[in-house]
């Protein structure tokens, strides 16, 4: 994850947890190395089902956040049909379920040799009242098991921004 405005430099803490996103307004770029893949068995081997980063979050007082997640997703040429959803919660170890941010379903498209990609993306204010310590974001593959495992993702781009609502 790199922040593309405010802090330059990228410190990776490990590759589920990045550095953390701050509320004052920096986009943040999830990579596909920040993603990490979940599995479920599928035909005597293991189908890669969905994509999950985890990012910290610096600065939610229980004030309103405007929650900004958008980007794109990649396959290989044979698979450009399909759909995505995106979807992102909060958590922090002081509530017991994660709270809902936010989601949006996009689909990607083959036509006439040409790929176009799918790019979920949603925009959602809201209150965590301070829990937003923890954000999640999941791609998930939509369809049967046997789509979801002969979909290739090669790429994911998604850019994260939290900004303090300002009456």
């Amino acid at each position: 994850m790199k922040a593309l405005l405010l802090i330059p430099s990228l410190f990776f803490c490990s590759a589920a947890i990045a550095q953390p996103v701050d509320v004052g307004g920096a986009i943040y770029e999830l990579q596909f190395s920040d993603f990490l893949p979940i599995k479920v068995p599928y035909a005597g081997s293991e189908a890669v089902i969905a994509y999950q980063a985890k990012v910290n979050v610096d600065g939610d007082y229980a004030q309103d956040l405007t929650y900004r997640i958008g980007g794109k997703v990649e396959t290989r040429w044979f698979a450009g049909n399909m759909a995505v959803s995106l979807s992102a919660t909060c958590d922090s170890p002081y509530i017991d379920q994660p709270i809902f941010i936010g989601e949006d379903l996009d689909y990607g498209d083959r036509y006439q040799n040409i790929s176009y990609l799918a790019k979920p993306s949603f925009a959602n204010t809201l209150n965590t009242g301070g829990n937003c310590q923890v954000l999640t974001v999941r791609i998930d593959k939509e369809g049967h098991l046997s789509r979801q495992f002969y979909t290739r993702v090669t790429n994911l781009e998604f850019n994260v921004q939290i900004i303090e609502k300002l009456f």
